[in-house]
């Protein structure tokens, strides 16, 4: 009964791989295989994670669970217990993989990414100590100018050796993979960041792991680079290496309070503050003095070399501020009649971008959000250019607040510039576009508790500056206010 079961899952596996590939022979193979293959990953990964569990409930359970082939123990509702909330997380994690497979040719699983001609690890040590939330390491070496890639495991001490976490930055393709290898078998790859790429070969770096309950973070050169949730407990880590092209490792671990461990080139920016005219009036007609440079702000065709020239016409070499943008104001300066003026361009195809208005600039623990702003380009129910589903938040007392959103004509163009204003008013946040109203959000904490502007997203950053909102002569207004709530004059 077994045999014939196991024949009907096979047939409708591979059903199942010719119809999603339309009958594309090879690439139906290499989805067969490729499920196939990560079926093994998450079954084998499960054994982990039962191990620990047993090894968690004492003897009682340990006696029990032996004993589970000739007894009737609903493994199912162990896994979904209160006690055990890692299991349920795991399953959702394989629900994942299996239901969205990509293949992208029709070659077999290509393991030999993750060998290296040179067996021989350039770093390794068993010295890792007790691992709990809380505890760091952080890499550090030169990348050889002639390398390929390099690796950083972290290791069981097993028969198969698995590999809990795998990093592997690749510099032929520009990305990092992160990756688990359990019983000789790799799961699925993560690739995706928001942050660029930022390894360059003959230049030093620094990678630092952090571990908590959920997940390990991993930094690139003290700016955050991405999360990876736990496929494997971390408690059976046992030992660490680094492989590859790399010279003259070292490994620091640390218990830290925070992540990431901040470094020269990571270090918040110092927000210019122009407030000496706070208290002046100005005219009703008053402009918006924007300060981006046209050169700056056109994309256009290379230009052409004319007959009298040799050369091109050259623009600003000035590309702005980097993202991820960190940018630090004087503690209790956000305040009612001052605005955050952030002048950019958004990108030619942009998904989204988000400002949040924080306290402090860390990832670990969460700070707390005051106002955070994600207009999100992909997600507009309707064609129109410039508009967007625009989402206000708080983060405080240890969640997110009830999600605002709206589609909105936010006159954010792709490959336009902007002005964006977040301005202080009594109780609320008013965002404005090139100085026209868009939408508005209630404090949920004082503004005042802002120190740290982070931005990031698909946008160019010019400036960021804190101003104040004057009012307008003769008017009981200021130059930003409300349409809303204010007459008209």
């Amino acid at each position: 009964m077994t045999a014939i079961t196991l024949l009907i899952r096979e047939l409708y596996d591979l059903s199942d791989a010719f119809w999603h590939n339309e009958f594309n022979f090879a690439r139906s193979l290499q989805y067969y295989h490729t499920k196939h293959r990560l079926r093994l990953f998450w079954f084998y990964c499960r054994e982990h994670w039962l191990r620990q569990y047993t090894s968690l409930s004492g003897y009682n359970a340990i006696k029990s669970m032996q004993h589970a082939a000739a007894t009737d123990i609903d493994f199912a509702a162990i896994e979904a217990s209160t006690s055990y909330q890692a299991i349920e997380h795991f399953d959702h994690q394989q629900a994942d993989s299996l239901s969205d497979i990509e293949i992208v040719n029709g070659m077999d699983f290509n393991a030999s990414f993750y060998e290296y001609s040179d067996a021989q690890p350039k770093y390794s040590t068993d010295e890792i100590g007790q691992l709990c939330e809380g505890v760091s390491f952080t890499f550090t070496g030169k990348i050889a100018i002639n390398c390929e890639r390099f690796s950083i495991n972290f290791m069981y001490k097993n028969e198969t050796r698995d590999v809990a976490l795998h990093i592997n930055p690749r510099l032929p393709q520009n990305y990092i993979v992160r990756n688990t290898k359990v019983h000789d078998v790799w799961g699925r790859e993560e690739v995706s960041s928001a942050l660029p790429f930022l390894l360059r070969r003959g230049d030093r770096f620094a990678i630092q792991v952090f571990i908590t309950d959920v997940c390990y973070m991993i930094s690139i050169n003290g700016h955050h680079f991405t999360e990876y949730s736990h496929r494997v407990p971390y408690s059976g880590v046992k030992h660490l290496e680094v492989k590859g092209d790399v010279e003259d490792v070292e490994m620091q671990r640390t218990i830290v309070q925070s992540y990431p461990q901040r470094l020269k080139e990571s270090a918040a920016r110092v927000i210019e503050e122009h407030l000496s005219a706070e208290m002046d009036e100005v005219d009703a007609n008053a402009e918006e003095i924007i300060s981006i440079p046209r050169e700056w702000c056109l994309i256009s065709a290379p230009a052409k070399i004319s007959d009298n020239s040799s050369k091109t016409c050259q623009v600003s070499a000035d590309q702005g501020l980097t993202l991820p943008y960190y940018g630090g104001i004087t503690p209790k300066s956000l305040k009612e009649g001052r605005c955050l003026k952030i002048e950019g361009r958004v990108r030619l195809l942009p998904h989204s971008f988000y400002i949040n208005l924080q306290q402090g600039q860390n990832i670990w623990p969460h700070p707390v959000i005051a106002f955070h702003l994600n207009p999100r380009f992909s997600q507009t129910s309707s064609g129109a250019i410039g508009k967007a589903v625009v989402c206000r938040n708080a983060w405080y007392d240890g969640s997110w607040a009830q999600e605002e959103r709206s589609e909105l004509d936010t006159n954010l163009r792709p490959g336009r510039t902007f002005c964006l204003a977040i301005v202080c008013s009594k109780d609320s946040f008013e965002v404005y576009v090139n100085h026209k109203f868009i939408t508005e959000f209630k404090f949920h904490v004082k503004p005042d508790i802002v120190d740290t502007v982070y931005i990031q997203g698909d946008v160019k950053l010019w400036n960021v500056s804190l101003e104040p909102n004057p009012m307008i002569k003769g008017k009981n207004v200021r130059i930003y206010h409300n349409p809303i709530y204010t007459e008209e004059y």
